[in-house]
């Protein structure tokens, strides 16, 4: 029989069909990190009880593990109720792109244990910042990557930002400080370099994927 039941949210951060007619979903949840469950989905001729899930949805599920599965094995989405949905995201390529590579970068670097609640919350405001048509995805992202190895306990004000050219070094504290739809914030070129110098940093020092 199935195991027990395991009620936790996630943010969807990738998505996959599998033999037809279910769904692969990564997420990241506050409870348990980043979360693999799968879906089935209802056949059309079934009204659904919630939407499919979407990329960047925030979602309530109840997980069991399936018949015959050991402790620990892969997860089953027995219930899901959708609770938020960013649909303006997929209106704009850009958005759409950056919101995309920092959901690549949680996966890839889920963070330790003692920080999951805090990844939650930034993805929570990531997530809404490119659905706001005015914001700036760039500015978003570069905003988020660097909170995010800040949070996990990563010397960026002590390591990197000292490594920085003088005029690099006040474009980042500026970019940092403002809004994510402020119409001072870097030009994007400005906010590109700051961004794939900070990927690189993190790539070469502390072994983070950032594609």
């Amino acid at each position: 029989m199935p195991g027990p039941l395991h009620s936790t949210e996630i943010h969807v951060l990738a998505k996959a069909t599998h033999a037809g007619d279910q769904l692969i979903l990564t997420g990241f949840s506050p409870d348990d990190g980043l979360l693999t469950a799968l879906l089935r989905l209802p056949r059309a001729s079934a009204p659904a009880a919630s939407p499919p899930p979407d990329l960047f949805d925030r979602l309530a599920l109840t997980l069991e593990h399936g018949r015959g599965s050991p402790a620990g094995g892969p997860w089953f989405v027995r219930e899901h109720r959708l609770l938020v949905r960013h649909a303006a995201i997929g209106r704009s390529y850009e958005s759409l792109a950056a919101a995309s590579r920092l959901a690549r970068v949680i996966t890839r670097n889920p963070g330790a244990q003692d920080t999951r609640t805090g990844i939650d919350a930034l993805l929570t405001r990531a997530f809404a910042a490119f659905a706001r048509p005015a914001a700036r995805p760039e500015l978003v992202f570069f905003k988020s990557l660097y909170v995010y190895a800040r949070d996990e306990g990563l010397p960026l004000k002590e390591e990197w930002l000292p490594l920085l050219p003088p005029a690099d070094r006040d474009l980042a504290a500026a970019a940092l400080a403002l809004p994510a739809d402020a119409p001072e914030a870097p030009v994007p070129a400005d906010l590109s370099r700051l961004t794939q110098n900070l990927a690189s940093y993190l790539a070469a020092e502390h072994d983070l994927s950032v594609d």
